[in-house]
């Protein structure tokens, strides 16, 4: 704490002098961006917000929104129930939420090279290093890149997470824009150590040192990569007569080639009571996947996108144990509409499966935002899908988890809306989902359908307050009704506050922000960890609930001019080891009190 109190003065005393000096150098930057399915919308991108830095974990919501099972890098889930839209990285399960993904990833356009470093860390080892950068290639073309290495050794034995992850992309346009490229590249690389959930006696209690209790697995393994690559090209055949040159008619390719493995390994013999199985060996466990997903794309597009037309061949390629080789191949017919009628506009996706392994499924998606005025928006949504069964989470050859379940397709129904105000600062959705012949792991790591239909319905309010001119209170509030808590155990409320002082300093060269955030989950039925799967399952019947949990941190956030951000904060600080607060996950406590440090720089050139 001395050497932070130094560095704050050492904040102060620089900005002050920065002020008095006006060596304020031209920061104008004109960053936007899309996403890869995105042709028509350019968002402006904000790197230099300080109120969300503290909040560095690769996970995408706010707060404690995600149950974790220890340490940054290990795996998590969402409190907030949310279908999945299968994809061959389910392999990867609970590590689903750290990684970088196509949907994820961005094409920008910048007014000048822009670079930004980060830094983070924590006790215990824990270490975050990112860079990210991107500049303009001249007319027409731009290159991004974003690294990310995490290492954290934990507070427990058999803890350490080692993250490696790498995206790039390149945006080209002919110089009579008529062609249109994205080129991209993303690479995920985990190794992750794995002890099975830590195991108590009564005479733990009384201990403060994580590092002495005994641990389920002393030689487990989880070693996880995923590699995705493609290409995105459009053409305009055709355009208006107008001034816009708005394309008339365009033809688009997307190739998407991605390949993902996993091994798991334990050798040790005191392990094997851990198990429910053992198939080929009793205390050995070697066991490798790896699929590629090779996937076609074609549109024809017409009036500026306005109507899209398409088809789509998806070829699915698995190995397991390197005996083991499957393959199927699925063919989609593909049709998208965004259209502005009236001041408001629509928006439909449809897919549809007509041959192969997907030949049954369907998803369709329907939207409407009522105002494009960004004081008031309100919007309506639906979705009707029928999806296959997760091939690569249904069909297992390991040597701790043998199975092949032929199960049927899985449909949802789901219909929503939200209102967002931004004068009066608050946001409510609410949102209803039916599920029919939901599939999930059991208790005993085998995946199982429920034959009754499940009700799910959600209500997210969100809520800030500015009073006494300086002081923020951000309040998000979640409500989830779950007809059938048994297989869907989550929590049935939840709520995340930050309650803060914030101001600018020495004629705003800096902004300082110190406060609390606060978190409360709800009792919920929760879910356990299988370390040889990388899921989450269901715990035994007569397992106590887990939730009830209080979670409290404060924080100071510091922004430099528009070149730097700081954070420090004592996380957790009213967490007991061991208590029933420490539980999100059966058998992981996560970290009591722990002191986060974080530094982000950035460079224009």
């Amino acid at each position: 704490m001395k050497s932070f109190g130094l560095l704050l003065s050492f904040m102060f005393s620089f900005c002050a002098l920065w002020a008095q000096n006006k060596i304020l150098a031209d920061d104008s930057l004109q960053l936007t961006y899309r996403n890869i399915g995105r042709y028509s919308i350019s968002q402006s991108e904000a790197y230099f917000d300080v109120s969300s830095f503290r909040r560095y974990r690769p996970i995408p919501n706010q707060f404690s929104a995600f149950a974790r099972s220890g340490n940054n890098g290990l795996p998590s889930h969402s409190y907030r129930f949310s279908a999945q839209d299968w994809n061959s990285n389910s392999m990867l399960g609970g590590f689903q939420p750290l990684l970088f993904t196509k949907d994820s990833l961005r094409f920008y356009t910048s007014s000048r090279p822009f670079t930004q470093l980060s830094y983070f860390n924590g006790s215990k080892s824990e270490q975050q290093f990112s860079i990210f950068h991107t500049q303009n290639l001249g007319e027409g073309m731009n290159l991004a890149f974003n690294y990310r290495r995490i290492t954290s050794e934990g507070f427990y034995i058999r803890q350490l997470a080692t993250h490696t992850q790498f995206n790039a992309s390149v945006k080209l346009k002919s110089r009579d824009q008529r062609f249109n490229t994205d080129l991209y590249y993303l690479i995920n690389s985990i190794e992750n150590q794995e002890n099975g959930g830590v195991v108590l006696s009564d005479d733990d209690s009384e201990t403060d040192n994580t590092v002495l209790l005994a641990i389920n697995l002393r030689n487990a393994q989880n070693q996880s990569k995923s590699q995705d690559w493609g290409a995105k090209s459009t053409y305009d055949l055709m355009y208006t007569n107008d001034s816009t040159k708005e394309p008339l008619l365009s033809i688009s390719h997307e190739f998407n080639w991605l390949k993902v493995s996993r091994k798991y390994t334990d050798n040790l013999s005191e392990s094997a009571d851990f198990y429910e199985t053992s198939i080929f060996d009793e205390i050995n466990s070697n066991d490798s996947s790896f699929s590629q997903t090779i996937s076609n794309e074609v549109f024809a597009n017409f009036w500026g996108n306005k109507l899209q037309l398409g088809a789509r061949n998806e070829q699915l390629q698995w190995f397991q144990n390197y005996l083991i080789q499957e393959e199927t191949s699925s063919n989609f017919l593909l049709a998208k509409a965004n259209l502005n009628f009236a001041g408001v506009h629509f928006a439909t996706a449809f897919e549809k499966g007509i041959s192969g392994f997907h030949e049954n499924e369907l998803d369709w998606k329907i939207s409407a935002a009522f105002n494009d005025s960004v004081t008031f928006q309100p919007r309506l949504y639906s979705r009707i899908s029928r999806k296959q069964s997760d091939f690569l989470l249904t069909n297992q050859r390991g040597n701790r988890n043998y199975f092949n379940a032929n199960l049927n397709t899985s449909n949802q129904v789901q219909i929503g809306g939200a209102v967002s105000h931004e004068k009066y600062r608050f946001t409510v959705d609410v949102n209803y989902r039916l599920l029919t012949d939901y599939v999930y792991l059991d208790s005993l790591q085998t995946p199982q359908q429920e034959g009754d239909q499940i009700s799910i319905l959600q209500v997210n309010l969100r809520k800030n307050f500015i009073f006494l001119k300086n002081f923020r209170w951000n309040n998000h509030f979640q409500i989830q009704a779950i007809s059938n808590t048994d297989v869907v155990p989550l929590p049935a409320f939840s709520s995340f506050h930050s309650l803060f002082y914030d101001n600018d300093f020495f004629k705003n060269s800096l902004n300082f922000q110190l406060g609390a955030d606060f978190a409360f989950i709800g009792e919920y039925g929760g879910y356990a960890y299988s370390p040889s799967l990388a899921q989450f399952y269901l715990r035994q019947e007569n397992a106590a609930a887990l939730g009830n949990i209080i979670q409290l941190d404060l924080f100071m956030n510091l922004r430099i001019h528009k070149a730097a951000r700081i954070f420090a904060k004592l996380e957790n600080i009213t967490g007991k080891p061991f208590s029933e607060e420490s539980y999100r996950i059966e058998n992981y406590p996560v970290p009591g009190r722990v002191l986060k440090l974080g530094l982000s720089w950035r460079m224009l050139n």
